[in-house]
């Protein structure tokens, strides 16, 4: 069963379906809202567009930051794993 996900940004409406479960749905749905709120101030000055776009391109940088933090943590649990072992 689809779970619907609805947000209210600058005036306007968005919603998405999803097969996700509903918590899991509920949390994006929390986190999205959240994470607009932060924006919401800027459409006064910039076209929502600008605002969407700006947004998008701060959550793939923190995507890619994470990424990079996770491929340090493995390189480190990989040199632990090797510092370890015996032959």
């Amino acid at each position: 069963m689809a779970t619907k996900l609805t947000v209210e940004f600058a005036g306007k409406t968005y919603s998405l379906k999803s097969d996700e479960p509903p918590e899991v749905v509920g949390e994006v749905e929390k986190r999205i809202k959240k994470f607009l709120e932060d924006y919401e101030k800027l459409v006064e000055d910039y076209t929502l567009d600008e605002v969407l776009f700006a947004a998008l391109a701060n959550a793939i940088l923190q995507q890619i930051e994470m990424e990079s933090k996770m491929e340090e943590i493995v390189q480190k649990l990989k040199g632990w794993s090797y510092e370890n072992r015996t032959l």
